[in-house]
């Protein structure tokens, strides 16, 4: 299996609630780094899985959502990273199902350089 690595980054700003109630971690920011696994068994004519440019710019269009906004004001969940890496790895998914044999495997948000949240789906056996 042969598998690609896409990175990007954004900054926006968050704060966590209880429920959407109580305020337990204040409005703070970060600068986010993504890391978008994609995989498949066969390469194209030109010995590619799928053009790097085409995963870059699915990226950056859904990064593009959240730069420099208050993620809080852009998604209908608790932003945090590991909320986040579903929500990329979801629309990805979705984007993905127009290219035969080729799956998202993974995707990981960075919040900082030591902390990061990574969502993969689980296989069945």
């Amino acid at each position: 299996m042969y598998t690609l690595i896409v990175e990007d980054s954004f900054s926006s700003a968050h704060f966590l609630t209880n429920n959407g109630e109580i305020e337990f971690e204040p409005l703070h920011g970060h600068t986010f780094k993504v890391s978008v696994e994609i995989s498949g068994n066969t390469l194209d004519d030109f010995g590619m899985l799928i053009d790097f440019r085409i995963i870059k710019k699915k990226l950056k269009e859904i990064l593009d959502i959240f730069d420099h906004k208050l993620l809080n004001d852009v998604v209908k969940f608790s932003p945090t990273s590991e909320n986040l890496s579903k929500y990329i790895f979801d629309e990805f998914e979705k984007f993905l199902e127009n290219y035969k044999g080729i799956i998202v495997s993974s995707v990981t948000v960075w919040e900082s350089q030591t902390t990061c949240a990574k969502y993969k789906k689980e296989v069945s056996r």
